[in-house]
């Protein structure tokens, strides 16, 4: 599986996120990817989503705290954000045991 997608059953069964956390994430599922950080506007997302800047930023903050986004370097005065491989449907493919005997 490529990382092209979130773990939606890991996000769903989080406790730390609240409302406004789904929120802005699903504003962000537009937005980020797993590959590149992105430049996001806060007050941009607080315009778009209805909410105080404080808000959009608290729920950046539970995004960051409970591993679903990663924060990257700021360009200027805005910070870049991507989405965390944590949290994407990927994981290796177990070996077999013939696989294991081979590589030994």
């Amino acid at each position: 599986m490529e990382l092209d997608q979130l773990n939606g059953v890991l996000i769903a069964r989080s406790s730390s996120l609240g409302g406004e956390a789904h929120k802005v994430l699903w504003y962000l599922t537009a937005r980020l990817t797993f590959n590149e950080f992105s430049i996001i506007n806060i007050s941009e997302v607080s315009w778009d989503l209805g909410l105080k800047s404080q808000a959009v930023s608290r729920a950046l903050r539970n995004l960051i705290d409970g591993g679903v986004v990663e924060r990257g370097p700021r360009v200027g005065k805005r910070n870049s954000f991507r989405f965390a491989r944590s949290v994407a449907g990927y994981r290796p493919a177990p070996r077999s045991r013939e696989m294991e005997r081979i590589a030994s």
